[in-house]
Parts: C-alpha cells; sequence; structure tokens
C-alpha cells in the first residue's frame, strides 16, 4: 500500500467517524425532544446514552421516577 493510499484510508476513517459522532448528536437530540429533561437528568443523560457510563441508569431511572411522582402530583390540584 502507497503512502497515498494510506492517507487517503486516514482521511476515510476520520471521515467516517465524524458521520458517526453526527449520528449519535442526531439520536441523543431526539431523545431529549421526547424526554424533556431538566438540566440534571440531561447530563445524565449525555453521560449514558453518548459516553456509555452505565452505572448512571440507576441515577436516570430515579430522576424519572422522581419526577414522574411529582407531575401525578401536580395533577391532583
Amino acid at each position: 500500500m502507497t503512502v497515498k493510499e494510506q492517507l487517503d484510508l486516514i482521511k476515510q476513517a476520520q471521515q467516517n467517524i465524524a458521520e458517526l459522532n453526527l449520528e449519535q448528536k442526531k439520536i441523543y437530540e431526539e431523545v431529549l425532544e421526547k424526554v424533556e429533561p431538566n438540566p440534571r437528568l440531561e447530563s445524565f443523560l449525555w453521560d449514558f446514552v453518548y459516553n456509555g457510563v452505565q452505572c448512571y441508569k440507576y441515577d436516570i431511572e430515579s430522576l424519572l421516577k422522581n419526577r414522574k411522582n411529582w407531575l401525578d402530583s401536580e395533577d391532583q390540584d
């Protein structure tokens, strides 16, 4: 493989990864639009969805449950 071929391969890999990053951000934005998180939940969602921090799934569940309880109690007024 020539140096030019190697450079072309590296450039193509960079472009492919950039496209994947754009797709990841699009998916994340769709989640935000549907979930409508508060700032704290949004921070956990970013780390869980985008960065893959698995331990946050329990925090996310707790925040969603507490938000649902809060919203439910507001409906009873």
